[in-house]
């Protein structure tokens, strides 16, 4: 449709002048995406606010913010026991992953969890015995499912955190990009469903593994990830890797690296939530 002319007093048709105008005249290589949204208001509204965030992170110094994030010592255990899996997970946001140890029993998701914690620069411990002479359905689901609330427990109201954040990740001749958004507000997106349907395992060599991950629990395990974390992703493959494994394992590092940015400390905020609202809990 033809869209808004007004928003409040604003001619909407001036917008992309500004926005060249700053670009030009800050000497700055500027790009807008809209990933998904109809409301005239909100877009404009998001898009003042990803750029002054973005500004914000080029400016300052990421590794000051991420000191003050170490120093808060965010930490989150769990333990669940079903009649399919018994698991516990420890997970800190301590600046650091060489403790981190996953022991799923399916050794695709040991993998991708353990990159996702080293991009986060997180530490993460987990175990689970499940019904793997079954399948990997319920091990693959419940592991995803404490991690994700594992990570909302850690970050707390997530006052005073940069929230909102994108990263891009190159693995051999995969690249994924992350949007996330810690937004108590759950959604994922993805365009994976293509590459994930070209084949059932995501194991390189499924018929050597004592436990493949199927690709159908691969969306699951996205999906069980980022609602548990009450968090807004979209995933993007830009470009499908040599392998089925590579492209899931690039998407491990653009998330683990896009959840570093956002779970850290914005010392500009002082406490306050990335939020006009004020909060994120209505």
């Amino acid at each position: 449709g033809k869209g808004r002319s007004k928003i409040g007093g604003l001619e909407t048709a001036a917008i992309e002048s500004f926005w060249k105008a700053l670009a030009r005249s800050s000497n700055l290589n500027i790009r807008f995406h809209k990933v998904r949204g109809d409301n005239g208001h909100h877009i404009v509204e998001s898009s003042f606010k990803a750029f002054s965030r973005a500004l914000r992170n080029f400016l300052d110094k990421l590794s000051d913010n991420d000191k003050a994030s170490v120093a808060l010592q965010r930490e989150s255990k769990i333990e669940r026991s079903t009649k399919e899996t018994s698991i516990s997970v420890h997970l800190l946001l301590n600046g650091k992953s060489d403790d981190t140890q996953i022991e799923t029993g399916i050794p695709a998701l040991d993998e991708f969890y353990t990159i996702l914690a080293k991009e986060a620069n997180m530490t993460l411990i987990v175990k689970c015995k499940g019904d793997l002479w079954v399948d990997d359905h319920h091990t693959a689901e419940d592991v995803s499912i404490a991690i994700g609330q594992c990570l909302s427990q850690a970050l707390g109201t997530k006052a005073g955190l940069n929230r909102m954040w994108v990263s891009e990740a190159q693995d051999e001749t995969a690249k994924v990009e992350v949007t996330m958004d810690l937004s108590n507000r759950p959604c994922l997106r993805h365009n994976l469903h293509d590459s994930l349907g070209l084949q059932e395992y995501v194991d390189v060599d499924a018929a050597s593994s004592s436990c493949p991950l199927s690709c159908e629990m691969m969306e699951h395990v996205l999906d069980s990830l980022v609602m548990n974390g009450r968090m807004t992703v979209h995933v993007v493959e830009k470009q499908p890797g040599a392998t089925l494994q590579d492209t899931v394992m690039c998407t491990a590092r653009a998330f683990g690296k896009a959840l570093r940015v956002c779970s850290m400390v914005d010392q500009r905020r002082a406490g306050q939530t990335a939020s006009s609202k004020g909060t994120l809990s209505v």
